[in-house]
């Protein structure tokens, strides 16, 4: 099997060609041709962050949220320059260090559009409300369950398994962990 390496450089957060944009206040910073490429959990947007600057370099990068950002670029890529972000963040799921935590890549499509997200998963215990991707879980009957329980009339959710993964304290990496299971809130459409 062939393996390609990806160095990340990330810079210090002063130094960084990112903006943190509240979108209510000053969200008349952003062009027209502007458009959300990533969504991503907070441990991971710096990573995400640096990807972008370094593929798309003519463009304006905001970040949108706390714990999980938006992250926006003006303007906007083509749609066929983003296979290559796309294939990177899934590779960067399958590095130890994520799969541990559990990261999930994927491309969605909603009523804003379509774009890429990196999540980590939130603890159950720490979950409060909206749309979020919760977990791990040991069965699915168990994420079935606790989805259940916290969807209201403006979430529905959907549970999925990840393979492997290790425990944080697990150093004996020759031993794959079963899969676990996970619990995606999302927001339904409105009602017209």
């Amino acid at each position: 099997m062939k393996r390609s390496a990806v160095l990340l450089l990330v810079p210090p957060a002063d130094q960084r060609d990112a903006r943190t944009l509240d979108l209510e206040s000053r969200g008349d910073e952003l062009s027209p041709a502007a458009g959300e490429v990533v969504r991503a959990s907070a441990p991971v947007a710096d990573i995400v962050t640096s990807l972008l600057l370094t593929l798309f370099p003519r463009a304006a990068l905001y970040r949108v949220g706390t714990d999980v950002q938006r992250l926006l670029l003006d303007p906007a890529p083509r749609p066929e320059r983003l296979p290559q972000l796309r294939t990177l963040l899934f590779d960067l799921a399958e590095r130890p260090e994520w799969r541990r935590r559990h990261l999930v890549t994927r491309e969605v499509e909603d009523p804003t559009g379509r774009r890429l997200e990196a999540l980590l998963p939130l603890a159950p215990a720490d979950y409060s409300s909206g749309a979020r991707l919760v977990g791990p879980f040991a069965t699915e009957a168990l994420a079935y369950e606790w989805g259940a329980d916290h969807a209201v009339s403006t979430l529905s959710y959907d549970v999925f398994a990840l393979a492997g993964g290790r425990g944080e304290a697990d150093d004996d990496v020759s031993e794959p962990q079963d899969s676990v299971w996970l619990c995606d809130l999302f927001d339904l459409p409105e009602r017209q």
